[in-house]
């Protein structure tokens, strides 16, 4: 074969250094290649391997010594037939050796320094193993060319293996820098939900406050009896607010009591005027709620009913469970809801709630008819580990 010319030599180069670039780009996504077109992951990540040896292998043809004498002894057609048995026997024999070592249960508890050592070592030794035979029978055992086929076997294996050792590193760093992200951001949306939740259990209405403490002072010279009580009551509440646990849920036993005082403070001031009655079904006292997340709607059906209109209110609440979750009735006989409600404080406080907390597992709805209720209906059940 007559020497090659320079523009044979350029394009040649060229050519090399495309396959070379292409075969690196398909080694960085290797575990997507064919991912929506092969659906059995063993035979695409060995199609997938034979494409990135092929592309790389090929790119490397020139240093191996006797690209030129082989190219001039067998032709272009049976050069290639051969190159692609070459590529083929190395995948099957040098690729998969190696992907087991890398997907090893047992070797991939090794350091990251020790795995990739191994896999290093695995692709240098199976790529000699699978070249310097065929080299052999091709090469006629001239002993030229089989250095060179060793040198290039060597190098062949040592550049993949580092190569897929780089991408394994920044791979394993952009995902404990994805981790900490989301970890960060959860922690920021926790953080900003405690507060959320905080200030919403944190206040108490300041007009029932004033009303309280006003009949609490006129109590005091009238009947302390009751004027005790009621400091008592109010002190029971403000307690319950403080939240020394500092949890965003409270059990249905704990909210049905504070409840209860909320209701014994207005019975004292309204006394006559006001009936009420409580009703949890049995096995449900231990199932958690948001604090906080009756006696606002409590207080709404006092102010609107009571306090609005003057006359006696008969309020009722019935805790119960259904087949999806709790189930929870406020009923009072105050005038109906209107027909485009405009929720207060206490209202939306309870929405913001149960949407920090119980996020699309709950439903509240505000009827007339046949009775007058709020319901609220809460699909996801959390029970109070403490008693489990």
């Amino acid at each position: 074969m007559k020497e090659p010319t320079i523009f044979a030599l350029i394009a040649l180069i060229t050519v090399c250094l495309l396959m070379a670039f292409a075969g690196l780009f398909l080694l960085a996504r290797f575990s997507t290649l064919f991912k929506n077109t092969i659906r059995n992951e063993l035979l695409r990540k060995n199609v997938a391997a034979w494409l990135i040896i092929f592309c790389i292998s090929s790119a490397m043809l020139p240093m191996g010594g006797g690209f030129f004498y082989l190219l001039g002894k067998f032709g272009w057609l049976h050069f290639i037939l051969a190159h692609l048995a070459s590529i083929t026997v190395t995948t099957i024999v040098v690729y998969n050796i190696t992907r087991s070592v890398a997907e090893s249960p047992t070797l991939k508890r090794l350091s990251f320094v020790k795995h990739m050592s191994l896999i290093l070592f695995s692709l240098i030794i199976t790529t000699v193993i699978v070249n310097i035979p065929f080299s052999y029978y091709i090469y006629e055992g001239q002993v030229q060319y089989l250095k060179y086929a060793v040198i290039n076997s060597i190098y062949l294996g040592a550049a993949t293996g580092l190569v897929y050792a780089v991408i394994s590193y920044l791979d394993i760093e952009r995902k404990r820098k994805f981790h900490e992200k989301e970890l960060e951001l959860s922690r920021m949306r926790e953080l900003k939900s405690k507060a959320e939740l905080d200030a919403l259990q944190s206040k108490v209405n300041p007009h029932f406050l004033y009303n309280a403490l006003n009949s609490i002072a006129d109590l005091s010279i009238t009947d302390g009896k009751k004027g005790r009580r009621m400091t008592i009551a109010l002190a029971d509440l403000f307690r319950y607010s403080i939240n020394y646990n500092n949890s965003n849920y409270s059990t249905i036993r704990d909210e049905i009591e504070m409840t209860e005082v909320y209701l014994q403070i207005e019975k004292i001031r309204f006394e006559d005027k006001l009936n009420y009655s409580l009703q949890v079904e049995e096995g449900l006292d231990h199932f958690l709620v948001p604090r906080f997340l009756l006696q606002p709607l409590v207080e709404n059906a006092v102010k609107h009913g009571l306090k609005a209109t003057g006359q006696m209110t008969d309020i009722k609440l019935i805790v119960g469970k259904n087949s999806a979750g709790l189930k929870i009735e406020i009923f009072d006989t105050g005038p109906s809801f209107p027909d485009e409600l405009n929720p207060g404080y206490g209202v939306k406080s309870v929405y913001d709630k149960m949407d920090l907390l119980f996020h699309d597992h709950y439903e509240i709805h505000f009827t007339n008819s046949p009775e007058k209720k709020v319901s609220i209906f809460i699909n996801k059940l959390i029970k109070d580990e403490s008693v489990i």
